[in-house]
């Protein structure tokens, strides 16, 4: 792969006294589509967390066009190109669709090439084009989360993280909402999907690393990469995916 959009380099992340992350190594190129998988608690959402500023880590532990980063503030991170859609979705109750997709045109960082609009979500989602002047909360859950990812698209990012995106969601609107993720890294957009979907997982990623108690246990091509090997980094040599 060329030169990394965004790398960790023997990333260590604590929550107090709790070690989370034990020397993670990790990397994504521009445009690429990279899942994360792993079972509850193998540390998936810490990596994010820490990428973003919501962890403080070390600066050369993570970086940015080769750049150090580790431990910048959440919002100068979204001010060099990188968002997150947090598990959650952590949207603004009370507020439209529109209202709540135009607050992060306010902080956004400079477009990277075609900007993302109003019209461009819209396009990519069209039920929230027609559902703009609904308050949030009316919406569906799938449909939040289609909100929740316009909202990270409008910061302009070169990396969206995107943190269980899938979850409690039906089948049908999951492969709709991941329909979608291909569109975005065309327009040069790489993308971090945590996912514990392991097909889904492997069927919408070039490639994925695969977590458990805080560590990379594999990493490869998605399309390379057996479900016996999954089965074993996942659960451990001793178990095997059913």
């Amino acid at each position: 792969m060329s030169t990394a959009l965004l790398s960790t380099h023997g990333l260590v992340a604590r929550y107090g006294d709790f070690q989370a992350l034990y020397g993670v190594d990790f990397e994504i190129g521009a445009g690429e589509i990279v899942a994360l998988i792993g079972a509850n608690g193998a540390g998936k959402s810490t990596l994010l967390k820490s990428i973003m500023g919501l962890l403080r880590v070390a600066p050369d532990m993570v970086r940015l066009d080769g750049r150090p980063v580790g431990g910048s503030q959440p919002h100068r991170m979204v001010a060099d190109g990188v968002a997150i859609v947090p598990e959650g979705r952590r949207l603004f109750s009370g507020m439209s669709v529109a209202d709540n997709l135009r607050v992060a045109m306010d902080h956004a960082a400079p477009p990277h090439g075609e900007p993302w609009t109003l019209d461009r979500v819209y396009a990519l989602f069209p039920i929230l084009k027609e559902k703009q002047a609904v308050p949030v909360q009316s919406l569906s859950g799938g449909q939040q989360q289609m909100v929740a990812i316009g909202r990270a698209l409008l910061n302009q990012p070169r990396l969206l993280l995107c943190d269980e995106i899938s979850l409690g969601l039906a089948p049908k609107v999951v492969r709709e909402i991941y329909q979608s993720i291909p569109s975005i890294a065309a327009s040069g957009t790489a993308v971090v999907v945590v996912e514990q979907d392991v097909g889904l997982a492997r069927s919408a990623s070039n490639r994925l690393y695969c977590m458990l108690e805080g560590r990379v246990t594999l990493t490869g091509r998605s399309e390379d990469i057996s479900r016996e090997a999954i089965g074993e980094a996942y659960f451990g040599a001793s178990h095997a995916l059913g």
